[in-house]
This record gives structure tokens, C-alpha cells and sequence, in this order.
């Protein structure tokens, strides 16, 4: 709970230092651009490195010897993020199994063949079995659906859209891809940032995830996710602080030589 106070307080200072300067804004969002789908690389099992993603972001997917549905993961995610972004202003908006399916087929377009359209069968070989069966996947998301019509976005809905929308894992491919567009759509529209899952935390994330899906014991997985967060707030907090910072110098400055001017002409 501490944390979670932690972040409410965070959320507090963003909030008082809303609306940030727009090339704050734009910085964030580059960051968060790339970060983001550098994340998605690694929850996927992307084989691009980060600078390889970033030539992709920057040029297409124009790599050589490099895996091609990889790079065009990169960019179709980057468009995914895109539709993020819309949804997160759309006036009255609710996200439900469709948002979750027009995330997937923007994913997996020109990539997978079933893309935006719930699997007919097991898992993409190595990825943690166990998951319910396909004939039930319709019912689960339905059951999801409902629950998030009727829920108001915030951090504890989007943790817990997060841990439903893994123990289904509804699509053959692209589900912890999915998972985290939707967690942080849910997010954005509350008024957070979204969270990153680092590369170096992937092993962990799918650990936790996995071990409040078989065994229930949610918290250390709610704990990860917290942290992401606190983490994405500290980067924006960061940012505003500085631009705060450089616009007081700016002041200052500008102040100096009013009255240096003043001098002078006196």
C-alpha cells in the first residue's frame, strides 16, 4: 500500500504541473514511443536489438538479414500506439474485447493472417501452456468485457484487466502485447503514464504473471506492475522539473538584463 500511496502522490505533483509545455509533451511521448516498443520486442520474443528498433522506427523495415516480421512488429506497434493514444481521448470512451481485438489486428497486420481474430487452438509453441481452451476463450473475453463496462479506469483496473486478459491469453500470438497496450489505455485515460516493461525485467514480469495466473497469489505480481509505474511517473516528473527548472534560468536571465538595461540607461 505504501507504494501505491507513493504513486497517488506522484500523480498529485503531475497533475499541479499539468499542462506541461509542449516540448515536454512531444519528449515524453518520443520516449515512451521508443521505450515502449523496445518492451514489446522483448515480451514478444522480438530478435531486433535496441538499436536495430531504432533504425526500424526511424527508416521502416528496411534491415537486412534481420527477421522481417520482427521489424514489421516494431513498426505496426509504433501504429498501435497511435490508436492508443486516440482511444485514450475519445470522449466517454470504454474499452472492451473489440479495443483488444483492434489491437491485435494493427499488431499482427501484414504479419499473421489471424490477426484481430481470437485463436481456434493451443498457443504459439513456447509460450507458457495451460492457458483455458479455445472454446471458452469467447466466453472469457465476453466475461472481461462486461466487467470493464461496468468498472471506471484507474491504476487497480488496469492491473486487474492486465491479470484477466493473461489467464485467457485469447489470441494464438501477441497476448502480452495486447495486455499492455489495453493496461495502458486504461491508464492513460485515468490520467497516468503508461508502464514499461524493461527488458531486463521481462523474465520476471512473465514469472509473476504466470504465478498469479496457477497459483493466485497476485501480489508480488501487483508489486512489479506498481513499480513500472512509479517509475514511468518519476520519468515525467523528471521532465517537468527540468522545464521548469530551464524556464526559471530563462526568467532569470531575461530579469538580469532588464536591469542591466535599466543601468545602462540611467
Amino acid at each position: 500500500m505504501a507504494l501505491l500511496d507513493e504513486i497517488s502522490a506522484k500523480k498529485r505533483a503531475l497533475d499541479a504541473a499539468r499542462p506541461l509545455p509542449p516540448e515536454v509533451v512531444h519528449g515524453l511521448a518520443d520516449w515512451f514511443e521508443l521505450e515502449l516498443t523496445v518492451a514489446c520486442n522483448a515480451v514478444e520474443n522480438g530478435e531486433l536489438t535496441r538499436d536495430e528498433i531504432m533504425r526500424v522506427l526511424d527508416k521502416g523495415p528496411v534491415l537486412r538479414n534481420r527477421p522481417p516480421a520482427a521489424q514489421r512488429l516494431v513498426a505496426n506497434h509504433v501504429n498501435a500506439l497511435h490508436l492508443m493514444a486516440r482511444l485514450s481521448f475519445q470522449p466517454n470512451g470504454v474499452v472492451t474485447e473489440r479495443t483488444m481485438a483492434a489491437f491485435h489486428a494493427v499488431l499482427y497486420q501484414g504479419i499473421d493472417h489471424t490477426a484481430g481474430k481470437y485463436r481456434e487452438g493451443p498457443l504459439k509453441e513456447g509460450v507458457a501452456a495451460g492457458s483455458p481452451d479455445p472454446a471458452k476463450v469467447r466466453v472469457s473475453m465476453s466475461a472481461l468485457s462486461g466487467w470493464l463496462r461496468r468498472t471506471e479506469p484507474g491504476v487497480e483496473t488496469a492491473l486487474e484487466t492486465h491479470h484477466r486478459f493473461m489467464s485467457i491469453r485469447p489470441f494464438h500470438e501477441g497476448n502480452a502485447a495486447v495486455a499492455l497496450l489495453t493496461t495502458n489505455l486504461i491508464l492513460n485515460r485515468a490520467g497516468y503514464p503508461p508502464i514499461v516493461v524493461r527488458t531486463d525485467d521481462r523474465d520476471s514480469y512473465f514469472d509473476l504473471v504466470e504465478r498469479a495466473r496457477t497459483v493466485g497469489d497476485r501480489g508480488p505480481y501487483r508489486d512489479l506492475m506498481l513499480r513500472f509505474l512509479d517509475e514511468s511517473l518519476d520519468v515525467c516528473l523528471v521532465a517537468s522539473a527540468q522545464a521548469m527548472a530551464g524556464r526559471t534560468d530563462a526568467d532569470d536571465d531575461a530579469e538580469t538584463g532588464a536591469e542591466t538595461g535599466a543601468g545602462a540607461d540611467a
